[in-house]
């Protein structure tokens, strides 16, 4: 693709070279103030405005954010004399399971109107004698209460109360009309289009004179014939194909599949699960790509595609571009596809950002080093505005900016080269370039926005400091969590070794690497490690920004590193191969773990590090290769203790190469064909492989095609054989159904239940429900008899609260609980056994239905529409679908101190969990569907939604996080 770093000097500028310097430099201001000017352009904000009277009864107004921008109350003292609560924004009895929010309170009582708001008491207000007009206002500056036009109680600040709903006990004489905050649902003006397009044409423009500038190049972009297709190209695009149907989600995939499928319900690309529905601008333009995408499907298959397109991009690039411009040395195929599948399959399939930041950075790498060989411009400032889109992308993307820095002195070189009357061209464009990005990062959202936003997110936190960057290596290394699995240790710890390898290497001599290029790209993968302190979160993800360059690096390690010449040094061998050791072992220590459904049907060889005749292979590893460093060590001291010249390493210790690529290869292989073989295994079962075959034959539901609810538990209670089935029968809570069980307290057994034939042929559990926490001392076990009477098996039950399920053993016709616990204190209860009736999930909730995602399933329910945040509230959703009971990471969504959209929902309504059961593997808790029923009967505001124009720095008070925003 390059010619070498040095090239023929350039020709002596002609007088039209100034004309084209002063129109790169007219041009690129005229990019920098529109970029400038691009977030302070005013925006289209929808105006949405709710009114109740309490003649219409309860009302459903779920507010997202919580509080409205302005707020009246109408009503007179003819309704205040009536008593009670007059106006209530939360439930006045609401789900006790639900967290509280701070609403307002008008109550009337003894001739006096007190009045509640944001958790404070703002005093009494008298009432006169006769007829009177009350108003209360309140807004971010002041709460003000009028009694016939004159203001009796007034406190400044914000007061501003929570609002789910209106509520009272009246029912005439009272009126609410509110302001919804919808300051984060905009679109793009027209007069913030124009300034886009001029700045968008100004950016082309000064590329175009910079080509100018630059002159005719001789170099080609691409080598000859590189379209051809090679045998190693057939075999990534295999590796490719074959992860993209059987690869691991990531642990974020649900979470981005929740918010880009509501962008196009709520208007604008929001945190749907918590930050108030926070936009996700500035980093947020590959959002909008991918809610594009989803709208042809939503199917695991369809989602996961463009990662892997990107996947056989960044392959050619890197195979094309970058490996021959390290010289031919490293024209090494096999050796690429292998350092590309290290770094491709663990970190980069999916709907994270991580691919994209990939691609960007080595694409950025091969602009700097188009400049360097070439002496021209243009690459320069392609690579800045580069830069600043895969910023754009996320706060990981500023590792894009890293290969200038690696070359900065090259580039400083390239810049003093020009006549001394360009360089205020080149600076301003250098400055405009990146600040491109500028159009994509508040493409559809003012400043003072984002800057709200961004102030939401730092308040309720979810982050930690840059001094805490050893977390990440910390996670790295943990032994028993995917994120220190054993294929994220392969990519990073190696590649690292790798880059110090070739530093140390090029300055020890020859290695068959181009010097420049080679010395640059390992910089830039250790800078851009730095960098990643940068980002607000510590998870060993974000590694995945280096899978194209991280790739070339190794390809490079091991041609530096290559054991031939080393074997003539000992002392350089022997130290490379105990680094070698060493990073190997650790790397095996780790699991082959995978998260969230990738990881439901994980071989036994999976739960543990790689093992040979039950003892570590990271063990045997440290255990050989260390003793091998150990003799070649007393070899190399022997020598010079004799002062003889030091014998040269046999060739039969195999060098630091061939042991890391055996390690690569190992752990390749174990990623992909472990998860090849589940899908294999488990394919009448739910795995990504069978979602996307079921999606191929036109089922593409996921996880809901092979799930079944259970609506009622009491329905499924087992015939008891004798009578009376138990003593002293109690009813349990069962996700909102009462079902029949007794207490564990006492001694006691239950009459034999016979089986269903279904439990008896294996295909469903007993089930019984727990309800409290068993006491030391307390016993409750399951005993299953045959068909005489006999027991054939005991299975003791120690869960906490919730389902136990267990498969009935072969010949067994019958189950009896047996009980034995203190008669004081409180006991646990327990429901009889029963066989669960189940409703297909797709029945229940037919493709189409609305639910609340939460964000561990939802890219898995992809026939399921998200309930909507829009008009300045939240839906009021009849379903919500939830991780198993295990799992509250989903509680967020409905904490008000998260900023969770969903908390003045769920004061609303009270839950039914119901459970679900997974084809093919009865005893998983895979999901919970959850049914959302209004604690009384509700009606729905409709707002009146208008559209205003608003400047980019305009705001309006502050979006208040219940607990962390103080008030007043």
């Amino acid at each position: 693709m390059l010619s070498p770093a040095r090239s023929a000097p350039q020709a002596p500028h002609s007088p039209v070279d100034h004309r084209t310097a002063r129109a790169v430099l007219v041009l690129a201001l005229v990019a920098l103030v529109a970029a400038v000017a691009f977030p302070l352009a005013p925006v289209q904000q929808a105006r949405a405005e709710y009114a109740w009277s309490a003649a219409e009864g309860p009302a459903a107004i779920p507010l997202m954010p919580y509080e409205p921008v302005a707020l009246t109350v109408t009503t007179g003292c003819d309704a205040a004399r009536t008593g009670g609560v007059l106006l209530s924004t939360v439930p006045l009895r609401p789900d006790p399971g639900a967290e509280p929010l701070d609403g307002l309170r008008l109550t009337a009582a003894e001739g006096r109107l007190s009045v509640v708001s944001a958790g404070r008491d703002l005093g009494p207000v008298a009432l006169p004698a006769g007829p009177c007009a009350i108003v209360l206002t309140s807004d971010p500056d002041r709460t003000e209460v009028l009694v016939d036009g004159a203001p009796v109680l007034t406190r400044d600040g914000d007061l501003r109360p929570a609002v789910a709903g209106a509520f009272s006990d009246t029912d005439r004489g009272v009126a609410l009309a509110l302001t919804a905050d919808t300051r984060f649902e905009t679109t793009i003006s027209p007069l913030k289009a124009g300034i886009a397009a001029v700045g968008v044409l100004a950016l082309l423009g000064m590329l175009g004179a910079l080509a100018r500038l630059d002159g005719p190049s001789r170099v080609r972009l691409l080598p000859r014939r590189w379209w051809l297709p090679r045998p190693v190209d057939a075999a990534v695009a295999a590796l490719l194909g074959a992860w993209w149907v059987v690869g691991a989600i990531t642990v974020d995939d649900g979470y981005i599949s929740g918010i880009v499928r509501s962008r196009g319900s709520n208007g604008f690309v929001g945190n749907v699960y918590r930050w108030l529905n926070a936009p996700e601008a500035p980093f947020s333009w590959f959002y909008d790509l991918t809610h594009l995408w989803s709208l042809v499907s939503a199917s695991t298959l369809w989602m996961r595609l463009p990662a892997t397109l990107l996947g056989l991009v960044t392959w050619l690039l890197l195979s094309r571009s970058l490996l021959p411009r390290l010289g031919p040395a490293a024209q090494r195929p096999w050796l690429a596809a292998l350092a590309f599948g290290t770094w491709w399959v663990p970190y980069q399939l999916g709907l994270r950002p991580e691919p994209w930041v990939a691609l960007g950075l080595l694409g950025v790498l091969l602009a700097v080093e188009r400049a360097v060989a070439t002496r021209r411009l243009l690459p320069v400032a392609l690579g800045l505005v580069l830069a600043g889109a895969t910023t754009a992308l996320t706060p990981g993307g500023l590792v894009a900016f890293t290969p200038f820095l690696a070359a900065a002195v090259p580039l400083a070189r390239l810049v003093r080269a020009r006549p001394a009357a360009h360089r205020w061209p080149l600076a301003l464009a250098g400055l405009a370039a990146p600040a491109s990005a500028v159009l994509l990062m508040v493409s559809d959202q003012s400043l003072a926005a984002v800057l709200e936003a961004t102030r939401v997110r730092q308040l309720i936190g979810g982050g930690v400091e840059w001094y805490q960057e050893y977390e990440r290596y910390a996670l790295l290394l943990q032994p028993d969590s995917f994120q220190g699995a054993i294929g994220r240790r392969a990519a990073v710890l190696v590649t690292v070794l790798a880059a110090v390898g070739v530093l140390v290497a090029l300055r020890r001599g020859r290695t068959g690497l181009a010097t420049g290029p080679a010395s640059r790209l390992a910089v830039s993968v250790l800078l851009a490690l730095a960098v990643l302190t940068a980002t607000p979160t510590k998870w060993t993800q974000h590694f995945g920004d280096l899978g194209g360059v991280g790739a070339a690096v190794l390809v490079a390690g091991a041609v530096a590193w290559r054991s031939a010449p080393l074997r003539g040094r000992p002392r350089a061998f022997t130290a490379a191969l105990a680094a070698a050791v060493a990073v190997g072992s650790l790397v095996l220590a780790g699991y082959n773990a995978w998260p969230y459904a990738s990881g439901w049907f994980a071989p036994t060889f999976s739960t543990l590090p790689p093992q040979v005749a039950g003892t570590a292979v990271a063990t045997l590893l440290v255990v050989a290769g260390l003793a091998v460093v150990a003799v070649l060590a007393v070899r190399v001291i022997g020598a010079r203790a004799a002062d003889r010249a030091e014998p040269d390493v046999p060739e039969r210790v195999p060098g630091p190469v061939p042991v890391l690529a055996v390690v690569l290869v190992a752990v390749l292989a174990l990623q992909v064909l472990s998860l090849a073989r589940t899908a294999v295994e488990e394919r009448d079962s739910y795995t990504l492989a069978s979602d996307a075959v079921s999606t191929l034959r036109g089922a593409p539901c996921g996880l809901q095609e092979r799930l079944s609810v259970e609506t009622d538990p009491a329905a499924g209670l087992l015939r008891a054989r004798t009578a009376p089935p138990v003593r002293g029968e109690r009813t349990v809570d069962v996700g909102g159904a009462r079902v029949r069980g007794v207490a564990v307290a006492g001694s006691s057994t239950t009459a034999w239940f016979a089986l269903d034939p279904a439990q008896r042929d294996g295909a469903l559990p007993v089930v019984v429900t727990t309800s409290g926490v068993l006491r030391p001392g307390d016993v409750l076990r399951m005993e299953f008899g045959d068909a005489a009477g006999g027991v054939v098996d005991v299975r003791p039950l120690t869960t906490a609260a919730g389902d136990v399920r267990e498969l009935a053993p072969a010949g067994a016709e019958s189950v009896r609980l047996v009980i034995a616990g203190a008669t004081t204190g409180q006991a646990a209860l327990v429901t009889l056994p029963r066989a669960p009736r189940l409703t297909r999930m797709t029945d229940l909730l037919p493709a189409g239905s609305t639910a609340v995602l939460d964000w561990p399933v939802a890219f898995l329910f992809p026939c399921l529409a998200p309930e909507p945040v829009r008009d300045g509230a939240a839906g009021l959703a009849t379903w919500r679908v939830a991780p198993p009971a295990e799992d509250d990471s989903g509680a967020i969504t409905y904490s008000p101190r998260f900023g969770g959209p969903f908390a003045a929902p769920r004061l609303l309504v009270t839950e039914r969990s119901m459970a679900t059961y997974l084809d093919g593997d009865p005893l998983r808790d895979a999901a919970r569907v959850v049914r959302w029923d209004p604690a009384e009967p509700l009606v729905r505001s409709v707002p009146v939604v208008t559209s205003e124009t608003v400047p980019g720095w305009a705001r309006t008070g502050r979006a208040r996080v219940p607990g962390l925003d103080p008030v007043g």
